[in-house]
C-alpha cells in the first residue's frame, strides 16, 4: 500500500520527472487551515521540518491560514520536532467537559498558543536562520466584523449565498491580511481582486496574529486592532485562503511543498459547499501537494480524516476521541518515513502525479 500521494502542477512534476525533489528545490511551504484534519499529517510535517529541511541553506517562505499558522508556527521552533509534538498533544487534549462555548474555545485555544509561543518562541520564529514566517487574517467588514454573534450567523450566510455567483462575491465583506516576517521582502504577495494589506510581524504581535488566523467567526472571538497591522476586526485566514493557492499568494520562483490532508486545494472556506468549483492547475503549477492515500486513511483506526466535529459526534465519550485522533496522529508518522524513503532513494520521479 501506497502510503503517501505526491501531486505536482506542470512545473513541479516535470522537475521531480527529470531531477527528483532536493532540498534545495523548495522555496516556500504552504499549510492549509483544517482543524483537527492536520493530525492526519502532522507527522509528515515533523519529518520535513525536523529531519528533512534541517541544513538548507538558503531562506524558505512559509504561509498558512487557521492550523495552517499554528502547525508552521511550531515548525518555525529551534526545536521543531517538540514544537510540532507539544501543538499535537494540545491540540488533541482539548475537552469540553460543559458544552463548547466562545469563552471556553478562547481559553483552549490560548493555551495551545502559549504552548507553541511561549517560552521565547516568537523570537526564535522570526529570527529562524532559514524560514521566513508568514500567516493570513481576514479583516471582516460589516455584519461579520460585529462582536454579536447573531450578527456574524447573518453575515455567514449572506457570504454562503454569494459565494455561490463566484470566488469574488465577497469582496466588500472581506480583506486579506498578510502578516510576514520582515526579512521576507514581500515573497507572498496576492495577486487576486481581494483588498489585501501587509503587515510587519514582531515579537510583540505575533501572538495575536497567530490567534486571529485561527478565530472562526460566530465560534470564537475575533481579534481587534492587531499593532502593526490595519485596524478592525480580524477573522480566521481560511474564510478567503481556506487552502492558500501559490499561484495568488507567491510571488517567488522555485517549489512550493504543500503537505496537506487533501489530494486537492479548495480556494475558500465557502468554495468547498460548491462541488463544480475547481482549482485550476495553474494555481498550483509549482506546487508539490504530499496527502496521505485513501487507502491509508481507511487503515486508520477512525477509518477518515480528524475533523473538529468529532468533539460534538463524541462529546460523551472523549476519551474514545482522544485516542481515536491520537491513533490518527501517530499513524501519521508513517507518512513522514515514506517521504522521506521516497526523496532519498529518487523513488519520488516514479510516483509522483500530475495535477
Amino acid at each position: 500500500m501506497n502510503k503517501l500521494r505526491i501531486l505536482a502542477g506542470q512545473t513541479a512534476f516535470d522537475h521531480i520527472r527529470q531531477h527528483g525533489l532536493q532540498q534545495s528545490d523548495v522555496s516556500a511551504i504552504f499549510g492549509a487551515s483544517g482543524a483537527a484534519k492536520w493530525l492526519a499529517i502532522y507527522g509528515l510535517d515533523r519529518a520535513i521540518f525536523s529531519e528533512w529541511l534541517t541544513d538548507v541553506d538558503h531562506p524558505i517562505d512559509v504561509f498558512g491560514t487557521s492550523i495552517g499558522a499554528f502547525k508552521l508556527a511550531a515548525a518555525c521552533r529551534r526545536d521543531a520536532a517538540a514544537a510540532l509534538d507539544n501543538l499535537a498533544t494540545a491540540y488533541i487534549e482539548q475537552s469540553y467537559p460543559h458544552g463548547i462555548t466562545a469563552d471556553y474555545i478562547d481559553q483552549e485555544t490560548k493555551k495551545i498558543l502559549d504552548l507553541v509561543l511561549g517560552g521565547g518562541g516568537s523570537e526564535e520564529i522570526l529570527s529562524h536562520p532559514q524560514f521566513r514566517y508568514h500567516c493570513g487574517t481576514v479583516l471582516a467588514r460589516g455584519l461579520l466584523g460585529r462582536d454579536t454573534v447573531s450578527s456574524q450567523k447573518i453575515a455567514m450566510v449572506k457570504a454562503f449565498l454569494l459565494s455561490g455567483l463566484g470566488r469574488n462575491a465577497n469582496i466588500g465583506a472581506m480583506e486579506r491580511v498578510i502578516f510576514s516576517d520582515v526579512r521576507a521582502n514581500g515573497a507572498v504577495r496576492a495577486s487576486d481582486r481581494y483588498v489585501t494589506h501587509y503587515a510587519p510581524l514582531s515579537p510583540q504581535n505575533l501572538h495575536r496574529a497567530v490567534q486571529a488566523s485561527g478565530s472562526i467567526p460566530v465560534i470564537m472571538a475575533g481579534v481587534s486592532d492587531i499593532a502593526g497591522g490595519p485596524l478592525g476586526t480580524h477573522r480566521d485566514g481560511g474564510l478567503l485562503d481556506y487552502h492558500p493557492l501559490p499561484g495568488s499568494l507567491w510571488q517567488g520562483g522555485g517549489i512550493v511543498l504543500y503537505p496537506h490532508f487533501y489530494t486537492e486545494a479548495i480556494a475558500g472556506w465557502f468554495d468547498k459547499y460548491f462541488s463544480w468549483r475547481k482549482t485550476p492547475a495553474s494555481q498550483l503549477d509549482k506546487a508539490v501537494l504530499l496527502a496521505p492515500s485513501e487507502e491509508f486513511i481507511a487503515s486508520t483506526d477512525l477509518g477518515r480524516i480528524p475533523d473538529r466535529r468529532d468533539f460534538l459526534r463524541m462529546q460523551h465519550d472523549d476519551a474514545k476521541r482522544k485516542r481515536l485522533w491520537q491513533d490518527s496522529a501517530t499513524r501519521s508518522l508513517e507518512l513522514g518515513e515514506e517521504f522521506l524513503q521516497l526523496v532519498q532513494s529518487g523513488d519520488i520521479a516514479q510516483r509522483v502525479e500530475l495535477i
